[in-house]
């Protein structure tokens, strides 16, 4: 059952898609910015009105006043913090397949507008109805990889997320560099809405429904034999560990599996407890754990200053080596998703807290000599503090959130816990990123970021006394160390 079989890790990279086209998204508009905006000319290999679109009628670019470039890459955030709010409820109704299927259509409708764009109104509800699927996405992942792995590798497993993410700005940032011209930059748009298609196709042929959502539907039997195909193993531990689901939601006429006739079952209905809405959940105290967690360290991962960083950060490189700008992106993202990846393999084994720990100290370190380097004007120091800290980010306060929200929460409420935590992360980083650039152009200056160094302390406070180690546990009892009635 705990065993790495090419059915469960083929499911984990379909729904890791809906990330991997996040982290697409969110870098899209990055390196091609002007020359989709008319700022500069970038000839292509042909005169333009001889390319594929020039020839289709299709403009050069689309002029751009600043404020209008930063509202279009601004409004996916908009997007993704609505689509994560109302997701949740979505996908306990029509299940987690039909979500993915929900958000690639998102991404295509959004991408294609994007690609396609003539004018600043396209631009901006392409990237808008982009961002909506980017939150639905978010959230349908970390509940997807949470409900299928198994208990000894859910931190490898669910550190995936983040692994994906960084893979698609990494994918943006290497497109760029053949595609940042008047001919192409509209392929770097497209190209999303390719991934969209592959996604729904994927989704269509090889992913199964999620176990937990069967079982909690009423769907025992079909629970078991998807759970069974997802693992392989003996079927008895298939059996126990569907069972092992009815003793946490306590529906002790879930007991299951004797019968197995699935029409018997399915004409029964639902007798598991109705899933959480969101409204339940907030309002409830049953699940104040959860909420605490998840607002928690989810709120906090913005704001420790990531993207603040990785911005300055790239910043002071392209000062450094102005004819490289695109070459670094490329170099900051693939350290990112290197590390990424390769601290997963260890989040099962050394524990989530003394990452998150380990990750935030370094974090608070970078951010102070990040500080000390801008008010000293050396560039060095910023830039051993902006590649330490996607080091350590990577490791620890980047993959764990998101996987730690689903652990620390009731199977029934899973979703919704999900979708609050990923809305709280999204305000949190539209606070970082419309402030930011305030207190560092006030009389402040540099000196923001002891703002995030000040924040890194209280991550590590709240990590340290709020977060409970998940690490082997197999249920909200023993997560929480409460004793099951």
């Amino acid at each position: 059952m705990s065993s790495l079989t090419p059915q469960l890790v083929g499911s984990i990279a379909i729904i890791c898609l809906g990330s991997l086209q996040f982290g697409y998204h969110m870098a899209e508009l990055n390196s091609p910015e002007a020359v989709y905006s008319c700022k500069k000319s970038v000839p292509g290999n042909v005169p333009y009105d001889k390319s594929l679109f020039g020839s289709h009628g299709f403009t050069r670019c689309i002029p751009l006043e600043p404020q209008q470039v930063g509202l279009v890459t601004s409004i996916f955030c908009i997007g993704g913090l609505i689509g994560s709010f109302y997701v949740g409820s979505i996908a306990d109704k029509i299940g987690r397949r039909k979500t993915a299927f929900l958000h690639s259509l998102l991404y295509f409708i959004g991408s294609s507008l994007n690609g396609l764009s003539i004018n600043y109104y396209s631009l901006l509800v392409g990237r808008f109805i982009a961002g909506l699927g980017a939150g639905a996405a978010l959230v349908i992942t970390a509940v997807f990889i949470n409900e299928i792995a198994p208990n000894e590798h859910k931190g490898l497993l669910g550190s995936m997320n983040q692994v994906s993410i960084n893979i698609g700005i990494l994918l943006t940032q290497v497109l760029s560099l053949s595609w940042t011209n008047d001919n192409q930059w509209r392929y770097l748009l497209l190209t999303g809405s390719l991934i969209s298609i592959i996604n729904f196709i994927s989704v269509l042929l090889f992913l199964d429904e999620s176990p937990l959502w069967l079982f909690n539907n009423g769907y025992s039997s079909q629970a078991f034999r998807a759970l069974h195909k997802l693992r392989g193993g003996e079927y008895i531990q298939a059996r126990n560990e569907v069972n092992s689901w009815s003793q946490e939601v306590g529906d002790e006429s879930n007991q299951l599996l004797h019968n197995e006739n699935e029409e018997e079952e399915e004409q029964a209905g639902t007798t598991s407890p109705p899933a959480v809405t969101l409204e339940m959940y907030l309002k409830s105290s049953e699940y104040y754990n959860s909420k605490l967690v998840a607002t928690g360290i989810l709120v906090l991962q913005q704001f420790c200053g990531i993207n603040s960083i990785i911005f300055y950060g790239v910043s002071v490189l392209i000062s450094i080596f102005p004819n490289h700008a695109i070459i670094i992106n490329c170099l900051i993202s693939l350290v990112n998703a290197v590390v990424t990846f390769g601290s997963s393999l260890f989040v099962d084994r050394l524990g989530r807290k003394p990452l998150l720990l380990t990750s935030v100290t370094f974090l608070g370190i970078s951010t102070a000599v990040m500080a000390i380097g801008i008010i000293s004007k050396s560039s060095v120091l910023s830039v051993v503090a902006t590649f330490t800290y996607i080091t350590f980010f990577a490791i620890g306060l980047g993959p764990i959130p998101f996987l730690l929200v689903g652990e620390v929460t009731q199977p029934k409420a899973k979703a919704s816990a999900q979708s609050w935590g990923t809305t709280m992360n999204w305000v949190a980083t539209f606070i970082v990123g419309y402030l930011f650039p305030i207190l560092k152009n006030s009389s402040i200056g540099g000196g923001v970021y002891f703002i995030f160094t000040f924040m890194c302390v209280v991550s590590y406070i709240f990590i340290k006394g709020c977060i409970p180690e998940t690490k082997g546990t197999k249920s909200y009892e023993e997560v929480w160390n409460l004793r099951a009635d």
